[in-house]
């Protein structure tokens, strides 16, 4: 996402800011602190799978724009996109992927749980295994979508070089006369 700042400048990791992730983690948020609470069950479960979903791609979109200092591109979307939603289904299909998941996050939650909790040891995250939840992946689709939104892509001439086109077919390019055609 190549949006100017006040300094004409595009900020690393910006893309994480756009509403759409922001949305989409406000709502990962309450449905996980207050809503499963309120009221467990299907609902609240997908609603998570969503959200989480069409978040977690903007997230890595972000973190390889910071690393790479490169703005996301459609194909980094795809690649970020497809990437979340199979690590998600072989989480929810496979018990092997399921305990590397949950043991990863829970070391990578444990600095903040020790602060905030007090644990003294990483703490395993809890993962429904749920196969009905892997039709939940298409919302990792929305990355796609906001990046090739606000990104313009190749256009077709861009994909394709012109001595590939007939020239019948390159309306962009002046047509040969046929004084030069005999050359």
């Amino acid at each position: 996402m190549s949006r100017p700042t006040t300094a004409g400048r595009r900020v690393p990791g910006e893309l994480v800011l756009h509403p759409v992730p922001l949305v989409a983690l406000a709502v990962l948020l309450l449905n996980d602190h207050v809503l499963k609470a309120a009221a467990p069950g299907w609902v609240t479960g997908k609603l998570s799978d969503v959200a989480g979903l069409a978040f977690f791609p903007f997230l890595l979109l972000a973190a390889r724009d910071v690393v790479t200092r490169r703005a996301p591109t459609a194909a980094a979307a795809q690649v970020a996109a497809a990437l979340t939603a199979l690590v998600f289904a072989a989480v929810k299909l496979s018990a092997a992927a399921r305990d590397v998941y949950v043991d990863v996050v829970g070391a990578l939650r444990f600095p903040v749980d020790a602060l905030v909790g007090g644990v003294a040891a990483p703490v395993r995250v809890v993962v429904q295994p749920d196969a009905t939840d892997v039709w939940t992946v298409l919302a990792c689709a929305v990355v796609v979508l906001v990046v090739r939104r606000a990104v313009p892509g190749p256009s077709p001439r861009d994909l394709v070089g012109e001595q590939d086109v007939p020239l019948a077919v390159r309306p962009w390019c002046p047509q040969p006369s046929p004084a030069t055609m005999r050359r």
